[in-house]
């Protein structure tokens, strides 16, 4: 289905997939607190058009810890490291949540590494303070952070993680291991027990963007990009006005909204291919 391979990229050692294709390089990247992982059941399909790569973010799952070096600026440097010395020539970049914020960074900062930008519902708006307080994703890094710090304190198994994982909420009325079941949770029990509990530091504090402002970033894209927003009401990481607030910053953008929770890809796999599938079709007839 798919190799994975470690490289040493200079500031850290990154764990990558590759699905070997024809097709022109798609790169995936995972948002804060996952791993490649997670794309792994739609990476068979998206390799039927793209040569797909999907790697791990620095203090993440199976790629190197860099404690006090977790902002958009030490991502991106990877991002554009990874597609120098692994892709080798410029890539479709479609990032999840945190993922896609990097991609935007990447876009406006190696430009000529890039084709286009494929985003999946980015925290755009919502990663700096005040308004990070009031959002969900606030109260669970705390939560996390101080459960993950706690669990490796005392030497925690990853079967205690998994029960962990399992007896979360994941709704008013389920679990989490009622609501996706045991193998969605073993999976993403591995990838919090394997993560470093510093990458949520800065998220934490709201200072991922360092001293950037999503809007100038969007400013500086010239590639084609398109937004597929997930619904607020559903755990969405962007409202209708931060929507339009996109439209009216990215000059080379499309949107769309899907009827979907913040993890678009896992919850609505096929529509989630499909949109990526098109987005590739229509930047390669743009580019040539």
């Amino acid at each position: 289905m798919f190799q994975t391979h470690t490289i040493d990229l200079g500031e850290t050692l990154i764990h990558y997939a590759e699905a070997p294709a024809p097709g022109a390089p798609l790169v995936l990247i995972h948002g804060i607190t996952g791993a490649l992982d997670s794309f792994a059941p739609v990476i068979p399909p998206l390799a039927q058009q793209s040569h797909v790569y999907a790697f791990d973010l620095r203090g993440h799952n199976l790629s190197g810890r860099t404690p006090g070096a977790y902002q958009i600026a030490d991502y991106g440097r990877d991002a554009a490291a990874f597609l120098q010395q692994v892709v080798g020539r410029p890539a479709v970049v479609a990032g999840h949540s945190l993922g896609g914020v990097i991609a935007i960074w990447l876009a406006a900062h190696a430009p000529e590494w890039v084709r286009g930008v494929f985003l999946e519902d980015p925290p755009l708006y919502i990663m700096q303070t005040p308004r990070l307080q009031e959002t969900f994703f606030y109260g669970y890094f705390v939560f996390l952070r101080a459960a993950l710090l706690e669990h490796h304190a005392r030497g925690g198994t990853l079967d205690e993680m998994i029960a962990f994982v399992g007896q979360t909420p994941a709704n008013d009325k389920q679990t989490m291991l009622e609501a996706v079941g045991a193998e969605a949770v073993r999976r993403r029990a591995v990838e919090l027990q394997r993560m470093d509990p510093a990458v949520l530091a800065p998220a934490i504090a709201g200072a991922m963007l360092g001293a950037y402002e999503p809007d100038d970033l969007l400013a500086q894209v010239r590639c084609p990009l398109h937004l597929l927003a997930a619904q607020a009401a559903l755990g969405g990481a962007m409202t209708a006005a931060d929507v339009q607030r996109f439209a009216n910053h990215a000059a080379h953008g499309t949107q769309a909204v899907i009827e979907a929770g913040h993890g678009i890809h896992e919850e609505r796999p096929a529509e989630y291919v499909q949109a990526v599938q098109q987005f590739v079709a229509q930047v390669g007839v743009e580019s040539y």
